[in-house]
């Protein structure tokens, strides 16, 4: 190597030391709660996904209330009982687009909203469907998007846990 190019290189390398040293330091004490609404609509989405009754238990306040299609249910157990009893529960997919998520926090209170996509997998576990072989522009006939909704409410965090309070979707089939 010439005096030239190790020059560059040390050169180079004092650069990003430089700036590596003058970045600011990142304050790592709590996440911020928009991480745990975050999860918990994820969790909601897993839950649903693999039909995992106590996951989607684990979700809820005790005294929650859900609102969809006309139906009103009160309380953990039974909010988890209905969701649990749908036929997509555990053969579905349930996605959600971060640009139509939103989150307002006021101490352990937050208002939520988000979208969720629901597609049905015939074709055995729906996170293990590979959806990379079929050629673009053809249905995977395996796979269906089946329903949309907009969902709204109030989130509680107890003991440093956020929780659904209030759930109120609107939607249906597509």
């Amino acid at each position: 190597m010439n005096k030239l190019s190790l020059s560059l290189l040390l050169a180079g390398a004092g650069l990003v030391l430089t700036l590596t040293a003058a970045a600011p330091a990142s304050n790592h004490a709590a996440p911020p709660a928009e991480l745990g609404l975050m999860q918990l609509r994820e969790d909601f989405h897993l839950a649903s996904s693999l039909g995992d009754y106590d996951l989607m238990l684990s979700l809820w306040a005790d005294d929650a209330v859900f609102q969809a299609g006309g139906f009103t249910i009160a309380g953990a157990v039974n909010i988890t009982d209905f969701l649990s009893s749908n036929p997509l529960w555990g053969s579905s997919v349930t996605l959600t687009s971060e640009s139509k998520t939103s989150f307002d926090v006021v101490g352990n209170t937050a208002t939520y909203a988000f979208e969720c996509i629901i597609v049905r997998v015939d074709a055995g576990d729906p996170l293990s469907t590979s959806l990379s072989s079929i050629p673009p522009g053809v249905q995977n006939p395996d796979v269906e998007v089946v329903q949309h909704s907009n969902t709204m409410g109030v989130a509680v965090r107890e003991d440093g846990r956020w929780k659904f309070l209030t759930f109120n979707g609107a939607g249906g089939a597509l």
